[in-house]
Formats: structure tokens, sequence, C-alpha cells
């Protein structure tokens, strides 16, 4: 399959690890064998990509960059053959609930590491993939989207927000 279209979205955080990777000669040979065109990337507080032209002449894949918009970037979700987030619960719900194919990317730097166990039971239930920084460009060439399980929002909601809740809950104790 191929993934014409990518966005990737670090949310409200900066995880500039995560674009570099996206950004990486490894990571972009992957994403070029996926047929990818476009990647549009939310960095929020992180740094902006320099080398966009480059990007472009040595891969042909255009790159578009923001750090925030006012508007849910709900087009750019829409969009998106795959989506490359961070594993906050708010990028989750974005995935599961617009019905795109994603990878999720662990922040191992973070300590008492919530997303890993959120990244590692949303794979789990086979709704997306989930790898750290390192591993990406490897689940990148990998991922199989037609092995991922649809999200049924009326009977996960409930399910999903439970998980979310023991998973605070143990943490904090």
């Amino acid at each position: 399959m191929y993934f014409k279209t990518i966005y990737v979205t670090v949310g409200t955080t900066k995880f500039d690890e995560l674009i570099n990777e996206v950004v990486s000669a490894r990571c972009l040979h992957a994403l070029q064998r996926r047929g990818c065109q476009k990647l549009v990337i939310q960095h929020g507080y992180g740094r902006p990509v320099q080398n966009v032209n480059h990007i472009r002449q040595v891969y042909g894949i255009t790159l578009e960059q923001y750090d925030f918009k006012l508007e849910t970037p709900r087009t750019d979700i829409l969009d998106a053959d795959l989506i490359i987030g961070h594993a906050g619960a708010g990028t989750c719900m974005d995935i599961l609930n617009h019905s795109r194919p994603g990878i999720i990317v662990v922040n191992d730097r973070l300590m008492d590491n919530h997303q890993k166990e959120l990244a590692q039971e949303l794979s789990k239930e086979g709704y997306v993939f989930y790898s750290n920084v390192e591993g990406l460009a490897k689940i990148v060439e990998q991922a199989d989207v037609t092995k991922l399980q649809a999200y049924e929002k009326r009977n996960n909601i409930p399910h999903f927000v439970n998980y979310l809740n023991e998973m605070m809950i143990a943490s904090y104790f």
C-alpha cells in the first residue's frame, strides 16, 4: 500500500527527536519507497525542518510544516493516508476517531512513560502500529495497514476511557 500523503504530529509538545527521525535519510528512503509525495509536519514547540528544498529535490517529497493551527487540523488528518504521531492520548484519539492508519511513536525520554503503555495497548488491540524513534523507518517500511482493526467508536470509547483512568491512577500511586 502506498502512503501518498503523510501527516506527522507532536500535538502540543516538543518532540524534536521524532521530527528529526522523520526527515532522516533512512526514514525518507522508507517514505519514498512507500510512495510518499507529501509530508505535512506539525512540529509543536519544536524546531521547524530546515532542509525542505533538499527533501523535495532528493526524495521528491513536498514538505509543509507548521507549529499549531487555531482550528483543528482536521483536513490534515482526513487528507492523510498515514498518520505518524507522538503517543499522546489526543493524537491517538484523532487517529482512531478519524479512521486513519497510524504509527504511534513513543518518546522514551519521558519519565514515568504512560505513552508506551497506551501505545502498546492500542497496538495489541490492532488499531495502530507503535515504535520508538529509532525503529520508525523499519515500521514505515513494514506497516501493512490492511491488518489494522477498525475502531468502533460506540463500543470502544468507554473501554478506552477506563483504560486511561486505570493507567493514570496506577502511575499516580
